[in-house]
């Protein structure tokens, strides 16, 4: 039983949560960039919370069930269809062998995900089964794959309430936990980074976000590259910020002001370029009090 693929789409690949334990090896985090949409999807189907998903970047995939099945579609409303006809997203469906699932144009976000009951079964490659481009793990979907999941016939989704539908629409605030460098920016370069809309620009993918604005001035001195973590804010020689991603590198050489709440890069992955943002400062306690009570409701463990 499967999925075949009938039209291939911009960037269309599978996802988990991520290859969280090989940074020492040089690999990437991976995994979904919405983690907020990837989670609630596996939770409509209780699915485990690591099941493997499909993730849809700006849409014009197609798909034919080969066996009946629950799905969720969460994330960006990327005028989903069954048969040619407009279904829910953020709800659990029953599916049958033969319907033809088609993902069209962006209405709202960036991403959307196709979670499937029991989750889809494809290779495991250093412990996830997380695709990643650029370091030429697996590859996007194209025309006539196959993607191999379980049959069920039992309705076993769940109900989201309507207040945990994101809108995608809205500017953003990214709020950042500093770093051990953020006092090496003076009160006047930290003054300019939290008091500014920056814009987010063409150059944003997987990997990073790199936004527009009044770059701070830094002095352009070369730093001897060191780790880095999903999140990050590093601010480049221009003075801009650029916000590290999950197929981010292990190393960076850019002096960092802080990083990105973990929660909060959920928003930032459903945001086209010309979106405006802003960023204020977290307080540590707080984050792991929401990262906390955030594991706990999807039984989030590793």
């Amino acid at each position: 039983m499967s999925f075949k693929v009938i039209k291939s789409s911009f960037l269309s690949t599978v996802q988990d949560y991520g290859r969280l334990n090989h940074g020492e090896h040089g690999m990437s985090q991976c995994g979904v960039m919405d983690e907020h949409a990837y989670t609630w999807g596996n939770h409509l189907l209780n699915n485990h919370f690591n099941n493997a998903v499909i993730e849809i970047t700006f849409g014009g995939l197609q798909l034919e069930a080969q066996a009946d099945t629950f799905i969720a579609v969460t994330g960006a409303d990327l005028d989903f269809k069954i048969n040619n006809k407009s279904a829910q997203i953020w709800h659990g469906l029953q599916i049958h062998k033969g319907d033809v699932l088609s993902w069209g144009v962006p209405k709202s976000g960036v991403r959307a995900y196709l979670a499937v009951k029991g989750g889809f079964d494809t290779s495991v490659l250093f412990d996830s089964k997380s695709v990643n481009l650029r370091e030429h793990i697996g590859s996007k979907l194209v025309e006539g794959d196959e993607l191999p999941y379980t049959s069920f016939d039992e309705a076993t989704y769940r109900f989201i309430p309507p207040k945990y539908i994101p809108n995608y629409n809205k500017a953003i605030v990214l709020r950042i936990l500093p770093t051990y460098q953020f006092n090496d920016f003076s009160i006047n370069q930290r003054d300019l980074f939290f008091n500014q809309n920056y814009t987010i620009t063409n150059a944003n993918d997987r990997t990073g976000c790199r936004l527009s604005g009044a770059p701070i001035a830094i002095k352009k001195e070369r730093m001897i590259s060191e780790g880095i973590s999903y999140g990050c804010v590093e601010i480049a020689t221009d003075g801009l910020p650029i916000i590290l991603l999950k197929d981010a590198p292990s190393i960076g050489g850019y002096p960092k002001i802080g990083t990105v709440f973990s929660l909060d890069l959920a928003k930032l992955a459903q945001r086209q370029p010309n979106t405006k943002l802003r960023f204020e400062l977290m307080n540590i306690h707080e984050a792991q009090k929401q990262r906390k009570k955030f594991n706990q409701f999807f039984e989030i463990s590793f």
